[in-house]
C-alpha cells in the first residue's frame, strides 16, 4: 500500500500486491472515484480487481484528480471511472487523449450524468442522461443481454440477472458518435431499454459503459456475481484482452 501526496493533497493510491504477484500480472488498472459515496464502492472494486480472483490484473485506487495527469495515466492500460461529481476540463482532455492513444476506459453508472458538467467526457463515452428523467428512481429489475448480440464482455454472463435497488436511465446519444449496444433492462412499466451497456472506440482506444452499479449494498460488486463478472470482462476487453 502506498500513499502519494500531490500539492499537499492526501492521495489514496493503493497497491495491493507483492513483488512475486506483480511479476505475474499484466493489465494495470486505475480505479478512480471522488470522495462522494462512490469512493468506498470504487475502493472495494479496486481491491477485488487486485485480488487473486482476477489473475492477470493489478489495480490501484485514487480519489483525487491530481492522478488524472498524463505522467500517471501512462502507467495504466485501463481507467475505471466510478464518479458522481464533475471532472475538470483539463482532466477530461487527459482522459480523452489517454483513450485515443490506445488505452481503455470503463465508465460506470453515474459518470454520464449531464449535471456533472463534463461534455467532453460524455461525448467520449457516447451518451448521457438528465436528472429530469423519471426513470431515475431506485427499483429492482433485470439486466438483459440483447438478443443476437455476442461480445467478449458477455462471456459467462447469463441471459438476464437481477440488480436490486438500482437505477436505470433514459440515455441520449451523440450524433456521429456510434455505440455498440449489448445490454438492455427489463422494466415492466417502460419495456426493454437497449441502453444499459455499450462499447465504442476512440482513436486506438476502447470505451465501455455499464449503467448498473448504484452502491446501495454493503459490498455492491462482491455480492452481485454477474455484475462483478461483467465489470471484470469489461476491464479486460477495454485493456485489449
Amino acid at each position: 500500500m502506498r500513499r502519494i501526496s500531490f500539492h499537499s493533497t492526501l492521495v489514496l493510491l493503493f497497491c495491493l500486491h507483492t513483488g512475486a504477484a506483480l511479476a505475474q500480472r499484466q493489465l494495470n488498472v486505475l480505479v478512480f472515484a471522488d470522495q462522494y459515496r462512490y469512493g468506498k464502492a470504487a475502493f472495494e472494486l479496486a481491491q477485488f480487481l487486485d485480488s487473486t480472483a482476477t489473475p492477470g490484473i493489478r489495480a490501484d485506487f485514487a480519489n483525487t484528480e491530481n492522478l488524472l495527469e498524463p505522467a500517471v495515466l501512462k502507467n495504466y492500460a485501463v481507467l475505471v471511472l466510478f464518479n458522481h461529481n464533475n471532472i475538470t476540463a483539463i482532466h477530461e482532455k487527459n482522459i480523452s487523449e489517454f483513450v485515443a492513444e490506445g488505452r481503455g476506459l470503463v465508465a460506470l453508472h453515474h459518470v454520464i450524468n449531464k449535471a456533472n458538467g463534463n461534455p467532453e467526457l460524455t461525448r467520449l463515452i457516447g451518451g448521457f442522461y438528465t436528472l429530469e428523467d423519471r426513470m431515475l428512481e431506485h427499483r429492482d429489475f433485470n439486466i438483459v443481454r440483447i438478443p443476437g448480440v455476442e461480445h467478449p464482455i458477455l462471456e459467462g454472463i447469463p441471459e438476464k440477472f437481477k440488480v436490486y435497488d438500482d437505477q436505470d436511465f433514459r440515455m441520449q446519444f451523440y450524433p456521429g458518435e456510434p455505440v455498440n449496444k449489448f445490454l438492455s433492462c427489463d422494466l415492466q412499466e417502460n419495456g426493454p431499454q437497449e441502453d444499459c451497456g455499450w462499447t465504442r472506440t476512440e482513436g486506438a482506444g476502447r470505451v465501455v459503459y455499464l449503467s448498473p452499479g448504484d452502491p446501495v449494498e454493503k459490498k455492491p460488486f462482491l455480492v452481485n456475481q454477474p455484475l462483478t463478472k461483467l465489470i471484470v470482462n469489461a476491464v479486460r476487453w477495454a485493456g485489449g484482452e
